[in-house]
């Protein structure tokens, strides 16, 4: 049984790590394909609004000149939120806080940046983080066509930078990635018995069939879950097998060469994970070993559960 606490552990460990991950990436993926959007778009959004406010038609002389200075001022702006970020960033830890009972917000957060400092890391910001949109996306003084061309025969250039037609699997790979954290996500919430249940039939009845209770609905859950497996199991089957007869031309997601096989293995693969876990809920049910506070009260201290408790009943 300890074997079973200690693999079920790690596995628990292996799962978060790709979630962190693959969270990471998305973001990351995501928002520098907004980046590129609004870099590669000559007209701004922004003045495009404000012309719309002061009833300024597309194309006019007052149009043009809030295209303009749409792009100065955009800078201005965020350079100002970015120091306003520095400037109002707390300098409280994140774990092992102490005892703050009767501390002032001065006192916990800690005292500002001096405004130089501010002033200097969000400069640093906006070299780094222009440097880094030129290195990906290019400097915008070549045509995008150009700079395609020069992709297809092997060449680079500067100006055009490393995706010179912006991250159209940007989506996708979006996508592909939600789908890991979703399933992940479920199977690490059925570790730590997180699902939502309906329990009050169950809680009206004795403690020992409550017992007996909780182990059936375990294993019927279990083997819902497994049903769902072999569904999963058998659509990547056909997806690998249309890849395979495809000689890797067919089967793939559109955008991004990445086969639907490799995608969705993770559907069986997080199923078997929660119907596993869902005969362990059972067992640790039936053993009486199995945590019954709420999900949402289990941070909480002893006495403030309580009194949270006692106010929901």
């Amino acid at each position: 049984m300890e074997f079973l606490k200690k693999l079920n552990h790690w596995l628990y460990q292996v799962e978060r790590v790709i979630v962190v991950i693959a969270l990471l990436v998305m973001s990351v993926v995501v928002f520098l394909s907004v980046v590129h959007r609004r870099y590669a778009d000559p007209e701004s959004v922004l003045a495009d609004k404000l012309a719309q406010l002061i009833g300024a038609e597309r194309d006019t002389p007052t149009w043009v000149s809030l295209q303009d200075v749409a792009g100065p001022i955009s800078l201005v702006l965020l350079a100002a939120i970015i120091y306003l970020g520095f400037r109002t960033a707390s300098r409280r830890k994140l774990w092992n806080r102490g005892d703050e009972t009767g501390k002032t917000l001065a006192q916990i957060h800690g005292e500002p940046l001096s405004h130089a400092k501010c002033a200097l890391y969000a400069t640093i910001t906006m070299l780094v983080a222009w440097g880094l949109t030129v290195l990906l996306f290019g400097t915008g003084k070549v045509e995008q066509y150009e700079c395609i061309e020069l992709r297809l025969a092997g060449e680079y250039s500067f100006h055009c930078g490393r995706f010179p037609a912006g991250l159209a699997w940007a989506q996708p790979l979006g996508l592909i990635l939600t789908l890991w954290v979703a399933f992940l996500g479920a199977s690490m919430a059925t570790k730590d018995n997180l699902h939502l249940r309906v329990e009050a039939v169950q809680q009206a009845l004795p403690e020992k069939l409550q017992r007996i209770s909780g182990l059936l609905s375990g294993v019927l859950t279990a083997l819902f879950c497994l049903l769902l497996a072999y569904l999963g199991y058998r659509y990547v089957i056909v997806k690998h097998e249309e890849y395979v007869i495809s000689n890797g031309l067919g089967g793939l997601h559109n955008g991004i060469a990445i086969p639907y096989f490799m995608s969705f293995i993770v559907v069986p693969v997080a199923y078997t994970l929660m119907a596993a876990r869902f005969v362990g809920l059972g067992v640790l049910s039936l053993r009486g070993e199995l945590e019954q506070t709420p999900a949402e009260l289990r941070d909480l201290k002893p006495t403030d559960a309580d009194g949270a408790e006692e106010d929901g009943q």
